[in-house]
């Protein structure tokens, strides 16, 4: 009871094979080599088997020994090797990593430029229609301003128009009192004279030289009927009549002592009968040269 109490002790068991002595490799040998001798000696089988037992046993101790020993030994070397190959590994991780973003990044960027280019060319299509629009405005523009200086020039000729018209309607006006003054005094020289200016005025010359001829007839002293019948005679190409008219009317103006008219109708005479000289010249005598 008292040592079921106090438990049980381990028992030792003495074992030939747990029991053997550490030998080396040579010593093994040694054994293994005498072995015969031994079963010679009369050793029984039992003893040959521990015996090659413990030599194997001690022959694979020594080869574990020198494998963990070589292990050990490499084992910092393959731990720095795995580690290597792991921050290699981490490393191209990264390397891919970054390269992927930047071949990311480079595709933004190549489709934004793309896109700026779309732009930029969208842009430059708009502003080259603006260029067209412009110029047409700037084509229109330019019309009006012709049309505007077309109807300027038509307005200012209609102006100078409507001013010859009525010159025209007050010399007809005109030639219509001085007709009913003839008709109510046929001996009135003024009216016809005034009559025969107003043909003159229209540039009837033909109707004037009547009226003329009609003044001087009521008065045969009419300086001025004389003058510008001969004016008017020169216009129609009778310059033999015209300078006649003119000597006559420079005769009348000397004897009421109108100087001046008188140098007058007689410079004109003269110029009237140097260009009516078939040796200078033979055609009609213009009207300006008789005012001059």
């Amino acid at each position: 009871m008292e040592s079921q109490a106090q438990g049980t002790a381990p028992e030792t068991i003495n074992s030939p094979l747990l029991s053997l002595p550490e030998t080396s490799p040579a010593q093994d040998m040694d054994c293994l080599t005498q072995a015969p001798a031994a079963l010679d000696g009369g050793f029984n089988y039992l003893e040959i088997g521990s015996a090659f037992i413990a030599v194997a046993t001690s022959i694979a101790g020594a080869a574990f020994q020198n494998l963990l020993l070589t292990s050990i030994a490499t084992l910092p070397l393959s731990a720095s090797l795995v580690m290597n190959l792991a921050e290699r590994k981490k490393l191209a991780q990264k390397l891919q990593a970054e390269i992927a973003q930047h071949q990311m990044t480079q595709s933004t960027l190549i489709q934004t430029q793309t896109n700026h280019a779309n732009q930029l060319g969208n842009l430059i299509a708009g502003l080259a229609q603006v260029s067209d629009q412009v110029q047409g405005v700037q084509g229109q523009v330019s019309d009006l301003g012709r049309g505007t200086r077309d109807l300027h020039d038509y307005t200012r000729i209609l102006g100078t128009e409507q001013k010859q018209i009525e010159e025209v309607v007050d010399c007809l006006r005109q030639i219509e009192n001085y007709t009913q003054a003839i008709q109510s005094d046929p001996s009135h020289a003024k009216a016809y004279y005034n009559r025969g200016l107003t043909h003159q005025r229209l540039g009837d010359a033909e109707a004037a030289v009547l009226d003329y001829t009609e003044a001087i007839q009521v008065n045969d002293t009419y300086a001025k009927a004389y003058h510008n019948r001969g004016v008017a005679r020169a216009a129609i190409g009778d310059r033999k009549g015209a300078v006649t008219d003119l000597r006559t009317a420079a005769k009348h103006f000397f004897e009421q002592g109108d100087i001046a008219s008188y140098q007058r109708a007689r410079d004109l005479a003269k110029r009237v009968h140097e260009v009516g000289d078939p040796a200078k010249d033979s055609k009609e005598v213009p009207l300006e040269l008789l005012f001059s």
